[in-house]
């Protein structure tokens, strides 16, 4: 009777491991997909990269003049650079904040990102963040009948990047974003002094080449009806 007993037990309390393990597996697998991009910006637009809290991201970035411009301005890089630098801090998983400028019009902004939704195995296909940004324009501009004043240099933005990694080489993005200027004119370097509200949808991705280098694409097709808008191609190596 007491061997039958013991076995019985030995089977109750197998089977409890059985299930027990069984129930882990189905927690593992349903973790969130990392490393969609390798930072919180692909090139130019943001991303659904997070950061992790008290972590500390810095960022400093070139822009050239036109390609255009051919072989005597070496294809821009004579035309000196639009230069910004960022830090961007993380508070949690889901939430950063974070303060650059830029050389031209010698913008400073301040900008966030919270993540509504984080891609996971199973259960949920695609990343979402909100980022939204505010920036003040510094420049001067005193040779004006009408000065700037402070909520003349304010500019807002907002862009909103969804992104699934499909595999551990491939990643694509869609970025919708909204600029609005409080005022525009000749004298900022915009598209059309006369549009102050600009509508854009980007395109990046990411695709793994080799084990240590990614090839990294953005862009921007013109959407708002404003003139000089052309589009925005990028192509980096990660």
């Amino acid at each position: 009777m007491k061997p039958f007993i013991l076995c019985i037990i030995f089977l109750i309390s197998l089977t409890a491991d059985s299930l027990a393990q069984l129930e882990r597996e189905r927690v593992v697998t349903d973790q969130f997909v990392e490393l969609t991009f390798m930072a919180p910006r692909n090139i130019n637009l943001f991303t659904v990269e997070t950061l992790s809290k008290g972590e500390l991201h810095y960022s400093i970035m070139h822009t050239f003049g036109e390609v255009e411009s051919g072989a005597r301005n070496l294809w821009g890089i004579d035309q000196g650079a639009n230069v910004r630098f960022s830090f961007e801090y993380g508070f949690g998983d889901r939430i950063s904040l974070g303060f650059g400028r830029s050389s031209l019009d010698k913008v400073y902004d301040i900008h966030a990102r919270w993540a509504i939704l984080r891609q996971k195995q199973i259960s949920t296909p695609v990343s979402v963040i909100l980022a939204p940004s505010v920036g003040i324009t510094t420049g001067s501009f005193g040779f004006l009948d009408q000065d700037y004043s402070f909520s003349d240099r304010i500019s807002y933005s907002a862009a909103l990047p969804i992104a699934r990694k499909f595999s551990n080489e491939l990643s694509l993005q869609l970025v919708p974003m909204i600029t609005h200027f409080s005022r525009t004119g000749a004298e900022l370097n915009i598209a059309d002094p006369d549009t102050d509200t600009y509508f854009s949808i980007g395109f990046s991705g990411r695709l793994k080449v080799l084990p240590r280098s990614a090839l990294t694409l953005q862009a921007i097709p013109p959407v708002t009806n404003a003139e000089n808008l052309d589009w925005n191609v990028g192509i980096g190596i990660d």
